[in-house]
């Protein structure tokens, strides 16, 4: 193609390429149709866009889909379009979403980690201003000279039933996260940890839901934690 737009005649080319004649001539003319190879998709190339563009939407909302979620969605769409009867089971299928994906290279399927609403609800203001709060205290405080009267103190919490279902995210994306509105699990257990800036580590601080706290808890703990139990984890309660 490129040696006959540089001007060379299509007999030409055909020698020189070893290519046939009659298949150079339909192409340069365009007599040859590429249409799509394979049998139809059930949603049309605009239709699913809108899909796909539903899908990045949600995402960047902090809310992705799941497997089910998205052809639920997708069955409400091929519905409301009269294009149910197309699909055999009538509603779309997994096999059907392996073969959406593969047409948007842009989506692909990742394991979501819980997040706590009011951490999904944290913006970049609160945190600058947390931040410029923090510069001001030890301005005005002089901390930066004594660093170990400096100390950052960070509790997590470990759920013993927490999901990781898999969601429909951007393929540039590094950690797919879904909103969750309380800790999870029906058990929950509190460590709260406190280290200085010169790298001085308190003893962690470990709160247990239970009546009663069992040696075996405490077993190979060399830094000497401190634990407290409780009927009900007052720290998970408060967080929620």
């Amino acid at each position: 193609m490129e040696a006959v737009t540089s001007g060379s005649s299509i007999r030409e080319a055909s020698n020189t390429f070893l290519v046939p004649y009659t298949t150079l001539n339909s192409h340069v003319n365009n007599e040859v149709l590429y249409d799509q190879v394979g049998r139809p998709t059930k949603f049309s190339i605009e239709e699913e866009v809108y899909l796909e563009q539903a899908v990045l939407a949600l995402h960047s909302w902090g809310d992705p889909l799941s497997i089910e979620e998205f052809l639920h969605i997708s069955e409400e769409y091929a519905s409301s379009l009269n294009k149910s009867n197309l699909f055999p089971a009538g509603k779309p299928t997994y096999d059907w979403l392996r073969s959406f994906l593969k047409r948007h290279t842009n989506l692909i399927l990742k394991k979501s980690y819980p997040l706590e609403k009011k951490r999904a609800a944290l913006t970049s203001e609160q945190i600058e201003e947390w931040f410029g709060l923090l510069s001001k205290v030890i301005g005005e405080n002089d901390l930066a000279n004594w660093l170990a009267q400096l100390f950052n103190c960070d509790e997590t919490g470990l759920s013993d039933s927490i999901s990781y279902s898999k969601v429909l995210v951007h393929r540039r994306t590094s950690n797919a996260y879904r909103i969750q509105g309380g800790s999870g699990g029906k058990s929950f257990t509190s460590v709260m940890f406190c280290a200085s800036a010169t790298g001085f580590l308190l003893p962690p601080f470990v709160v247990y839901k239970s009546k009663r706290l069992y040696q075996e808890w405490c077993f190979g703990d060399h830094q000497r934690p401190i634990f407290l139990i409780l009927k009900s984890n007052f720290l998970a309660k408060k967080k929620q």
